[in-house]
């Protein structure tokens, strides 16, 4: 069901989101909405006669009885029925999505506000299942006995250190060794050094975050060979070395170097270094910054997808949909979240299949992306249950009967076509990710 839509207060308001309200919760919400300095951002419930829905409906509220709605906008605190039938259910995708949850008496009173944990502690599957229930819709007793194995006291209930992937390098003692991405000036100053070691005369850096976001930094005159360096390697995303061959040049180098990790991508690039240092250093410098911030993202992003920090593009091109499929990969080793991708072929014109993908991101979760592999061809990586793509492919199929409809074009004789590929256990892996790259175009390494 789809989130009903409702003015909703401005600033910098506590966002709240209420679940599973009865009558004794219901009468609370009057007082609750005359609080100061919060706003009700949305009201979760199972059915239409719920007290909750139902006033939430008198107040012009936001409300819905699709808990996959609870991915679509960040909440600060929310408020969940001790009552509540479906309470572990959801706290454990609550603890995905990073919020905070109380009880409504809690919150008048005052306790537990800073709360973080789910009011029962359970082993990550169960919060795995819970997250394929709420997104997906299935059977939640038959997902926990897919999902818990380990009942024992001492299964985990947080999850185990993300280990980085890739080759192995000579690494700097700490994190914090390096700027983060959004650290501009920090980056300056570590840019500065390199550029003064290897006598490097223009400096250019550019980074594109989850949300699209850009950070430029850029030391020394302009120079016109390398800004089409950079262009060039962040078309072909690999690195691009020229050297002086004659005159005051000769034996400099100029370089670009691109790097993608799975939260930023970007390019660092270096003009006139002197060959006596060599671009070497630049080289290994890049890949330093690539592998800790590899790292960074990864313990952010890993432990918690496909609810990523940041916001996310639906459409990703091929490479950053790799990253999403190697964070499947994580998420599914350390609690059992299972994922599946699907491989779409829209059998119709290149107008009418780019009208299709025009509107599909309309009909996308926060926890779906989805890459193009071909004219008519599109690939979802979904999180859940096999089945909880359903939901999704009834959208998508209306959808696609609609656009073919007012494109006037006859109809194709064959549907639309869906192959997919499962991870389930980690055992799965190495076929999930050779399909998927198969599908794309990429090596299954």
């Amino acid at each position: 069901m789809a989130i009903q839509t409702s003015a909703s207060a401005q600033g910098t308001e506590r966002r709240l989101l209420l679940v599973d309200f009865d009558w004794q919760d219901a009468d609370l919400m009057p007082e609750l909405l005359q609080q100061p300095g919060v706003s009700v951002r949305l009201v979760a419930g199972t059915r239409h006669e719920d007290a909750g829905i139902r006033l939430a409906e008198l107040c012009g509220l936001p409300r819905t009885l699709d808990l996959a709605d609870l991915t679509r906008e960040i909440f600060d605190l929310a408020l969940v029925s001790e009552r509540s039938p479906r309470r572990t259910q959801i706290e454990g995708l609550l603890l995905a999505l990073g919020t905070p949850s109380i009880t409504p008496q809690e919150f008048f009173s005052g306790n537990g506000t800073q709360s973080q944990a789910p009011a029962v502690e359970a082993p990550l599957a169960l919060h795995a299942a819970a997250f394929e229930n709420s997104v997906g819709g299935a059977d939640f007793d038959t997902l926990m006995e897919h999902a818990l194995p380990d009942v024992s006291d001492d299964a985990p209930t947080r999850p185990s250190p993300v280990q980085a992937s890739g080759r192995e390098i000579e690494r700097v003692a700490s994190l914090e060794d390096f700027p983060s991405p959004e650290d501009r000036q920090g980056l300056e100053a570590a840019l500065r050094v390199l550029m003064e070691e290897t006598g490097a005369d223009r400096v250019e850096m550019h980074v594109v975050g989850p949300d699209q976001s850009k950070t430029s930094v850029e030391i020394g005159p302009a120079d016109a060979l390398l800004r089409g360096l950079v262009e060039l390697s962040t078309r072909v995303g690999s690195p691009q070395v020229v050297g002086g061959l004659a005159g005051e040049q000769a034996g400099k180098a100029w370089g670009a170097w691109p790097f993608r990790t799975p939260q930023h991508h970007g390019v660092v690039a270096a003009a006139g270094i002197d060959p006596g240092q060599g671009w070497t250093a630049w080289e290994r410098m890049v890949e330093e910054l690539r592998t800790k911030w590899d790292e960074r993202d990864r313990a952010q992003a890993g432990p918690a997808f496909p609810l990523l920090p940041g916001r996310h593009p639906r459409w990703l091109d091929r490479a950053d949909f790799d990253g999403r499929l190697e964070l499947a990969v994580e998420r599914n080793r350390h609690d059992g979240l299972r994922f599946a991708a699907h491989r779409l072929v829209f059998p119709a014109g290149a107008e009418v299949v780019e009208t299709m993908c025009d509107r599909l991101s309309k009909q996308l979760r926060d926890t779906d992306c989805m890459t193009r592999s071909g004219a008519q061809v599109i690939v979802i990586l979904t999180a859940g249950a096999p089945d909880a793509f359903t939901h999704l492919q009834r959208r998508i199929l209306a959808l696609w009967d609609k656009v073919l409809d007012e494109s006037g074009e006859p109809r194709p004789p064959a549907g639309v076509t869906d192959d997919h590929a499962q991870l389930i256990v980690p055992a799965d892996t190495t076929a999930f990710l050779g399909t998927t790259r198969g599908w794309m175009g990429a090596p299954a390494a």
